[in-house]
């Protein structure tokens, strides 16, 4: 396979008593003379460094004469359970190993023989090395579909094709594993194994043997009919679990080995018997060299096809976005002062935010153990990596823990969020309850006891981290949720506690009702343990900054001014107006539907210094100063921000779906929310021929408008809309008011400022123009759940008198005019526009206000505590109530109109 004859391959096999290893050319798979190394591990040793050490010692004699450059990788055969993916015991219970459980031994190898960066080391079960052993240079060799077991403690099992392991197929059991097949009462290890033999033998004889080969040699010598019957018995389970395999596969030899496997002639031939009544014909073939074959099997692992496979994952990409990352720090090309401003920051002051996995590794250097936690999507086989290469460099002994290790199983985890996903075919669930130490084993995560004998740094990775409960400091790394979904569209990253990649809408819903849910309300319970914020959005670097300077930080703002990062999405309906007005914008993109202007669920807040930028989500101001944000609305929204600003852009784009949200009692009981998804339209821009839809006509028929949407959802046929549902001119500055069960929808040639409650998802869409979104697919109808919620009495003239806001002069004096654009009843917040040529003094009462320039070129926020801050056209931010006053003084030649959202 590989073109360099003088290449070699480490293969390593390690036991329950034992490690082995030997150089392998893989050009034959033949061990290179005189680097076989073996070393016995004492069964009373449980100490973890000095297993490890005996382990890395034993592979270094393998090593000794090697030149690194030689090494194409290292194979290991390895016990189960084990993730074998990134190399991390999850040995439990298993004599002496139990104590490497979370242990990342994979890091432990690159670390100690200081590997080159590139040099894969790859890890599978000892029956697979076996198996694959056997098929390049043993018995399987002139076979072309092998099935390999070995008999032991357990049983083990591989299936092998054109000399390659095979794990994922449907001729062959999950992952190539017959231990855990149903057979009889239980599975299949219950019958085929050391412990049955020695249990069953007991039970029958009435003696207390505690070993196989005791039984095996009262068998040999014949006199003993109850382990001759034992043994024959043993044979004939073996070939009724290999059978409907054997035909399946295709299989042309059957190789055994194992410590079992030494007494074949006890059980060998009712297996060959069973197997012949059964008309099968096939080679079985006792193994001679099973420890050298696994050591062959595990050098197989590292071929040209597994290297060139590394290549392609690591070429795919991490995430799918025609937008660009946040810079690192502040661009050198800076657009005008009166721009609109994509990355908005605050100061954080000088030397506060730090650049680079360098400078945090130096931080390390200090410390003896370390906690890294953070949000999920943060990619921690990189940011581990990263580190792990910089403390090699400085010749530093460290030991990874990785909280993956205890999460709960697969199975386990789908249960429990299973509740909370809603109907399979629902793009909705209902927020969870559950809380982090719910998907993993907590008790033994919370007790885990670090051992430091030999280390210089012991560091345990992953989310969770916190969990632990042995003092340390904390490390939390955030990640912005736009970029988590930019990871998820790319397959990158995958749903709390599963490795699963689900459809994209399937993982948004597990995202937003269960993952941050429990991720959000975990970190705020673990804020006081933690001593470094960090931001891992890029993919090579990292920006890190003390927790006490950012929280001085978040207090700062919360008494100022505060504006979030936008981000921005492209829609079916999109428009072009953000990308005709948003000069940093990618006008490479189809279109803009939508502006993430303060949807705050999903915003993050940008801090700077020296030039460095770090983004946390907002959740962590509300956490820490939601009384200095909300004022006296605290008691009623506690941390949960209210109000929400976005743009909805349908400029040369198309109306949005014909569409409700759901009552306040609905989303409720239904998804979880404390708040409704109460909306009014404010119209930024438009053309002269745009509309709104709102409201029904005046001779609306329930029944005959259902039937009508329900054929043509399934026939894929246009309604004339009109005939149902009013369509009304819109002009720039006109506010519509969209109160729960209201249909609406923005006609096209709109950009739509759109002032809300937070609830931003919970859409009913039950006309979407016949069109598809820009994956090519079907938007999702929600007829039902628009209908349990239609108010079909919001209909003729009261649409005009109750939902199109009659804007109304309440105060002038010299310095602005004061404009109210009264809201519905239903709606929890009101509106006002301000106007002015030069400048206005505004109060919070105590009172959170939320701000846009609607018209003019930019104002500046000025306040008592000397802050000043400008804000451009259409750029959304908020006065926290702690601000208590506030000056806005105009930077344009025109009338400035800002229009101001606060709670009633």
């Amino acid at each position: 396979m590989f073109k360099h004859a003088d290449k070699v391959v480490l293969g390593i096999d390690i036991g329950g008593s034992h490690i082995s290893s030997a150089l392998v050319y893989p050009e034959n798979w033949n061990i290179k003379e005189g680097t076989f190394s073996k070393n016995k591990i004492e069964t009373q040793q449980s100490d973890p460094a000095i297993i490890l050490e005996n382990w890395i010692e034993t592979i270094k004699q393998s090593l000794a004469e090697l030149d690194t450059k030689n090494l194409e990788g290292i194979g290991v055969a390895m016990p189960g359970p084990f993730d074998y993916t990134n190399g991390i015991s999850l040995l439990d219970g298993v004599s002496k190993y139990g104590s490497l459980y979370g242990i990342n031994i994979k890091e432990i190898i690159s670390s100690q023989l200081n590997l080159p960066e590139d040099c894969p080391i790859a890890f599978e079960n000892d029956a697979g090395c076996f198996g694959l052993g056997e098929a390049l240079v043993g018995d399987g060799k002139d076979h072309y579909r092998v099935i390999a077991i070995t008999l032991g403690t357990g049983f083990g099992a591989a299936f092998i094709e054109n000399k390659k392991l095979i794990k994922a197929d449907k001729r062959i059991p999950a992952n190539g594993y017959l231990y855990n097949i149903p057979y009889k009462n239980g599975l299949a290890e219950d019958y085929i194994s050391s412990r049955w033999l020695i249990k069953k033998y007991n039970d029958i004889s009435g003696k207390g043997t505690s070993e196989v080969k005791e039984i095996a040699d009262a068998a040999a010598e014949k006199t003993d009919t109850n382990a001759i019957g034992l043994f024959e018995n043993y044979g004939i389970d073996i070939a009724n679990c290999l059978t409907s395999w054997i035909t399946s596969f295709k299989a042309d030899c059957i190789v055994i080995g194992g410590s079992i496997s030494k007494s074949s002639e006890l059980f060998l031939p009712a297996l060959l018997r069973d197997l012949k009544s059964k008309s099968i014909d096939i080679p079985v073939k006792i193994s001679k060299k099973m420890e050298l074959f696994a050591i062959a099997g595990a050098a197989g692992l590292i071929s040209q096809d597994s290297i060139q496979e590394k290549k392609i994952n690591e070429s795919k990409p991490w995430r799918k976005s025609s937008q660009p990352l946040l810079p690192q720090h502040i661009p050198q090309h800076v657009n005008k002062k009166e721009d609109y401003n994509i990355y908005p920051f605050q100061h954080l002051g000088e030397a506060q935010i730090f650049s680079g996995f360098r400078s945090l590794a130096d931080w390390f250097l200090q410390q003896k153990t370390v906690a890294i936690d953070g949000f999920i999507g943060n990619d921690w086989q990189s940011i581990r990596s990263y580190l792990s290469n910089i403390f090699k460099e400085k010749n530093l002994n460290v030991l990874w823990y990785e909280t993956s290790a205890f999460a709960k199983q697969e199975e386990e985890i789908e249960k429990l969020v299973k509740p909370f996903l809603g109907p399979a075919d629902s793009i909705w669930g209902t927020k969870t309850n559950l809380q982090l130490q719910d998907f993993y084993d907590h008790k033994r995560l919370a007790n885990l006891q670090l051992i430091s004998k030999e280390y210089d740094i012991i560091i345990i990775i992953g989310v969770g981290a916190g969990l632990c409960k042995q003092a340390m400091p904390l490390i939390y790394i955030d990640l912005p949720k736009n970029e988590i979904q930019y990871r998820m569209r790319a397959g990158s990253i995958s749903n709390l506690g599963t490795a699963q990649q689900f459809s994209l809408p399937e993982t948004y819903k597990r995202f937003y009702f269960v993952d941050w849910v429990v991720l959000s309300s975990y970190r705020e319970s673990i804020k006081n343990k933690i001593s470094i914020v960090a931001d891992a959005q890029w993919m090579h670097s990292i920006n890190w900054s003390f927790y006490s300077a950012i929280a001085k930080g978040l207090e700062t703002i919360s008494k100022t001014t505060i504006r979030v990062r936008p981000w921005f999405q492209a829609g079916a309906w999109g428009g072009q107006w953000m990308k005709n007005h948003i000069s940093s914008l990618n006008k490479n993109e189809v279109n803009y539907a939508w502006s993430f202007e303060l949807i705050v669920p999903e915003n993050g807040i940008v801090f700077e210094s020296d030039g460095n930028l770090l983004e946390v989500s907002f959740d962590w101001l509300m956490d820490c100063c939601s009384e200095n944000i909300l004022g006296k609305d605290k008691q009623r929204f506690g941390k949960e921000f209210p109000i929400r600003f976005d743009f909805l852009d349908t400029f040369d784009g198309g109306n949005l779906s014909i569409q409700c949200h759901p009552s306040l009692e609905y989303i409720r009981e239904n998804f979880g929310e404390n708040i409704t998804q109460d909306e009014t339209y404010y119209i930024l821009d438009c053309k002269e021929d745009a509309g709104v839809y709102l409201g029904f006509q005046d001779d609306i028929k329930p029944g005959e408008f259902r039937e009508e949407l329900e054929k043509s959802e399934e026939a894929r046929t246009p309604i004339e809309i009109e005939k149902y549902v009013q369509c009304h001119p819109s002009h720039k500055h006109d506010l519509f008011l969209i109160p729960n069960k209201t249909i609406h929808s923005a006609g096209k040639e709109n950009l739509v400022l759109e002032i809300s409650a937070t609830p931003y998802i919970f859409t009913f869409k039950m006309y979407d123009w016949v069109r598809l979104d820009l994956d090519g697919e079907p938007r999702p109808i929600s007829i039902q759940h628009a209908f349990n919620n239609l108010d079909f009495d919001r209909k003729g003239n009261k649409v005009k008198s109750e939902l199109i806001s009659q804007v109304r002069l309440i105060e002038k004096n010299d310095q602005y005019e004061l404009f109210h654009l009264p809201t519905h009843a239903e709606h929890f917040y009101d509106v006002h526009r301000l106007e002015f040529m030069n400048d206005a003094f505004i109060k919070t009462n105590d009172q959170c206000h939320v701000l846009m320039l609607v018209e003019g070129t930019a104002v500046m926020v000025k306040m008592s505590q000397g802050v000043e801050r400008q804000f451009n056209y259409a750029e959304t931010f908020i006065i926290p109530a702690a601000a208590k006053e506030y000056q806005l003084i105009n930077l344009g030649k025109s009338t400035a109109k800002v229009i101001k959202a606060f709670i009633k």
